[in-house]
This record gives C-alpha cells, sequence and structure tokens, in this order.
C-alpha cells in the first residue's frame, strides 16, 4: 500500500521550533526561551530562558541577526527529574525549575547538531564535540546525568582519527549508541557502541559513502543518507543480521537530517550549495516500509542563495524534532528556505 502524505502549515507555531515530541510532552523553543505543552499546538509553558547579552538579544530581533548569530536551540532533551537537558548555539546547560544552569567539565566551545544528543538506557545524555575549524585536535564524547552540572568525557578521539562528531543516537530496539564523525573521507566513520563508549564497533568508514549526520533504526535495518560534500549522496540501508549496505536511491545533495514515523523514514536534503550538489532546493525523501523512496516535497534556497552567504546565514534547512514521536504524523521547521523562513509545518501520514 502506498504511504499518503499531508503536508500543512501550522500557524500557530510561526517563529517557535518543536525540539522534542512525544505523546503528552512536546518541548518547544523561540530564540532563547523554551516552553513545555501537552501537544504541539497545546497551550505553552515556559520552562526557563537561557541568560544571553542583551546586545545578541536585540541583534536576534530581527530574523537575519537571529540566523548569523545562530540565536537558537539545537537540543533540548527532558530528564527523569522534570528537569530540561537543552544545548542553546554554544552553551550546554539544565533548566530546572525556570532556572538555566551551566554544564561544566566540556572543553571547547563548540555546538552540537540539532537533534544529536542522546539518552541512553542508562539515564545519561551522550553528545560529541562538533569543532568546525581546519586545525584538527583532539575530539571529545561526553556524558551528563540527570542532577550533574558537570559533563564527564567518556570518550576521545585522537588528533588527526576524526575531525569532529556530528551525531551520537540511541537504538530504541537494543539501546546501542551510534556515533557519527567527520569529515574528510579517512575521518567519516559510522560506529556503534554497546556498553557506553568502553568499546566501540565500527560499521564502515573510510569515504563520503560513510559521511553522516543522523540515522534511523527499524527492527530489522538501521537507515542513513550520506552528507557527502564531493560525491553524489545516497539513502543507505544496513541489515541488522547480515550487517550487509544497500544503496536505495540517490538523492539531490547531502542530508543533515532525518525522522522516522514508525515504519516510515523521512530524510531532507539541505540545500548547502557545496560541490555535490547541482541545484538550490532542499527537499524531502521518503521511504516507505517496503524500501520504496520517492521525493515528496521541494523548496528553493531563500534570496540568499549564494555559497559565501551560506557560512553566515545558515544553508536551507527542514529541521525534525527529536524524541519518540506521534504516530502517523510529525512536523519540521524550516530555516532560510524561499517563503517559508521560520515556519514550522505538520506532515501526517495515511490519516484522512
Amino acid at each position: 500500500m502506498k504511504s499518503q502524505w499531508k503536508i500543512e502549515p501550522v500557524s500557530s507555531l510561526h517563529g517557535f521550533t518543536i525540539e522534542w515530541i512525544e505523546p503528552g510532552r512536546t518541548i518547544i523553543s523561540r530564540k532563547n526561551r523554551f516552553y513545555l505543552a501537552d501537544s504541539p499546538t497545546g497551550k505553552m509553558k515556559h520552562a526557563g530562558t537561557v541568560p544571553a547579552p542583551l546586545w545578541k538579544q536585540a541583534a536576534a530581533s530581527l530574523r537575519l541577526g537571529q540566523r548569523l548569530l545562530r540565536f537558537m536551540a539545537y537540543n533540548a532533551l527532558p530528564l527523569p527529574d522534570g528537569s530540561l537537558f537543552v544545548t542553546f548555539g554554544k552553551r550546554y546547560g539544565i533548566l530546572s525549575g525556570g532556572d538555566f544552569h551551566s554544564i561544566g567539565g566540556i572543553e571547547k566551545p563548540g555546538r552540537a547538531l540539532r537533534g544529536a544528543c542522546a539518552q541512553g538506557r542508562d539515564g545519561m545524555i551522550y553528545f560529541g564535540e562538533y569543532i568546525t575549524g581546519r586545525k584538527r585536535v583532539p575530539i571529545s564524547v561526553y556524558a551528563c546525568g540527570t542532577g550533574s552540572k558537570c559533563a564527564g568525557t567518556v570518550h576521545k578521539f585522537e588528533v588527526g582519527e576524526v575531525r569532529h562528531v556530528h551525531g551520537i543516537y540511541c537504538d530504541p530496539y537494543t539501546g546501542d549508541l551510534w556515533c557519527l564523525t567527520g569529515d574528510l573521507p579517512e575521518e567519516c566513520r559510522i560506529i556503534k557502541t554497546s556498553d557506553y563508549f568502553k568499546s566501540m564497533e565500527i560499521i564502515g568508514s573510510g569515504d563520503e559513502t560513510w559521511r553522516a549526520v543522523s540515522v534511523q533504526f527499524r527492527k530489522d535495518a538501521v537507515y542513513y543518507a550520506t552528507d557527502a560534500e564531493f560525491g553524489a549522496n545516497y539513502i543507505y540501508r544496513i541489515d541488522r543480521k547480515t550487517c550487509r549496505r544497500d544503496m536505495l536511491t540517490r538523492v539531490d545533495g547531502p542530508v543533515y537530517y532525518s525522522r522516522s514515523v514508525g515504519d516510515d523514514l523521512l530524510f531532507c536534503v539541505t540545500a548547502e550549495l557545496c560541490p555535490s550538489q547541482k541545484g538550490t532546493e532542499a527537499t524531502l525523501w521518503h521511504v516507505d516500509p517496503d524500501d520504496n523512496v520517492n521525493k515528496v516535497y521541494s523548496v528553493g534556497k531563500d534570496l540568499f542563495a549564494y555559497k559565501k552567504f551560506v557560512k553566515f546565514f545558515l544553508p536551507g534547512l527542514l529541521n525534525f524534532p527529536a524524541g519518540p514521536g506521534l504516530d502517523h504524523e510529525t512536523y519540521f521547521n524550516a530555516a532560510a528556505l524561499r517563503g517559508i523562513d521560520n515556519m514550522t509545518f505538520r506532515i501526517r501520514i495515511n490519516c484522512d
């Protein structure tokens, strides 16, 4: 049966971003403020604000200023005690009782990519350093627990092993953590750990076919799409039993973010304007439960559709919330795209 999709804007969420979604709980951000709601369109309750200098708040009152300063949230995860683990720009902290508490122990300033922090079955939050400089330095993976104000290093990649960590994701079927790294061919790795980085298994490495930002899980397989800067980009399936990797389809550019809705998978091509991308569109690709693949949505980069501007005002992005998700639907926020910048959309699958 072919899946049916409906994509529609949610006017009440214009200017907001859904960071986390699960039945009965949604975490929403707007600039440096975080909110809780029972549902994506439910009444919001202020959960806390990340402090920021007045000049940054003033500059971020304009959307271009917000984009230039990256004055936005990147991660928000609920903790068992009711507090929130959040990353905002290059800041990491805990929101508890409306107050923000910075997390210490992080060696180098840098931001975790959106949705790239994972909560393990041990209750700890795991995240890696995302450093953008050309100089190669040791790259750490951290863990932070409930009630902790300091992160501990659980693994350190030595100089030259990887440039940075793209993301860490928890397999809901096994509890394994998957760690994705980049960027040069020898630095591209997909790694799995079953014991919280005490030991690690390299699933694949060595070229841009193993360069990924996010990963999705099914009972029988693991899926990812590449973030290749120079080579062609593809969606891949890795069989859990045989570890065989199959290419499902070529896509039209690098993929940062992805999302599962049951056994339906979504992969978003970013309008990055890199050498591997001929067009200037962000596109949404759907993999159905039978591994049929279709492009279901496309929108062009905004007026800043030039490579030199992407560095400052963001590539064209479609961002998904983290979390267990909801049956039959999910949401995405658009950034730096023509006519829909900072808007939120709902995607419904097989619903009347």
